[in-house]
């Protein structure tokens, strides 16, 4: 609750002060979320907002097609047996060069479109949501699932993990640090192997730790 009150609340207030769409899972109860409608899913193995990605993907090219929809979103969401940095580096190409699509498109007869999955040049056509407590289940691994703090999404597409720690337990920024390298599966003891979920930070361009009164930001190979 403290870490709630101290910290993650504060966070929260403060990007929906700057625009961002904030969808509070928690309130500071701990309790594990139960529906995945809560945060615009239909299961909790999924972790991009297909539906929020796909208006936004529609609203910056208005000539696609459901086809062409599909293949965009299955390009973003299927990144085979790729390591997550290999991953990472591939999706952040797409976003900054778009998706060429294969064949020709039906409204305007151009070959291999491209299609823009995120507006540089004006910020305001993109979507920003944010969610608290964004949980993403992990079957058959070590623990059952994990809950980010904070996960803000672009596009429908998750940029950012955030977590937090109370200003006054021991060694918050390092035990932040640890909770980020268990998300992503980088713990790199033995035992730590296959607990978190790597699909969380294919679209990731960045992770924040923080106690409220400092925080440090950094990618996921950042030390």
């Amino acid at each position: 609750m403290a870490e709630y009150i101290n910290v993650e609340k504060p966070f929260l207030d403060k990007l929906h002060q700057i625009g961002w769409e904030v969808y509070n899972n928690d309130n500071g109860s701990g309790a594990i979320p139960q529906i995945p409608g809560d945060s615009f899913r239909t299961s909790f193995n999924e972790v991009i907002l297909k539906e929020k990605f796909e208006a936004a993907v529609i609203k910056l090219n208005s000539w696609i097609t459901k086809e062409q929809l599909k293949y965009c979103f299955d390009k973003i969401g299927e990144q085979g047996n790729k390591d997550l940095l290999t991953a990472n580096k591939d999706i952040f190409n797409l976003l900054l060069k778009g998706i060429t699509l294969p064949g020709k498109n039906e409204q305007t007869g151009i070959d291999n479109p491209t299609v823009q999955l995120v507006d540089f040049s004006d910020y305001r056509n993109n979507s920003f949501i944010t969610i608290n407590q964004f949980r993403v289940d992990t079957p058959n691994r070590a623990k059952k699932c994990i809950i980010p703090d904070i996960v803000c999404f672009v596009n429908g597409m998750p940029f950012v993990v955030i977590e937090c720690k109370d200003t006054y337990s021991p060694g918050p920024l390092s035990e932040s640090f640890r909770q980020i390298e268990r998300y992503s599966n980088q713990r790199d003891d033995f035992f730590s192997k296959d607990e978190g979920e790597e699909k969380l930070f294919h679209t990731n361009l960045f992770s924040v730790i923080t106690h409220g009164l400092e925080a440090r930001f950094g990618a996921i190979c950042s030390d």
